[in-house]
């Protein structure tokens, strides 16, 4: 396969998708496609963060409407849908 230098424009035959050298410049280029597996030096990753094991946060279903909502730990609630005021004790 044939690439080229993204700095000079030579022409370079490659392997396919991943990283080459040209040998004209000396410049690392990349062909899309490839998966790196390390980072490039001096670029940090972060790791995905982990899930949280928190209970789910508290819901009503409105007596009006019907219409199921997320409260907080309060006393009474407005529905969202049609504005009928909600006990939740």
């Amino acid at each position: 396969m044939l690439a080229k230098c993204g700095r000079c424009g030579a022409t370079v035959e490659v392997l396919g998708a991943g990283r080459f050298q040209c040998p004209v410049c000396g410049t690392t280029n990349q062909i899309p496609g490839a998966l790196d597996p390390e980072p490039p030096s001096g670029i940090e990753t972060a790791d995905a963060p982990a899930p949280r094991d928190e209970a789910p946060s508290p819901r009503t279903r409105c007596p009006a409407c019907s219409f199921e909502f997320i409260v907080g730990d309060i006393d009474s609630a407005v529905c969202p849908n049609c504005r009928e005021e909600v006990s939740l004790k």
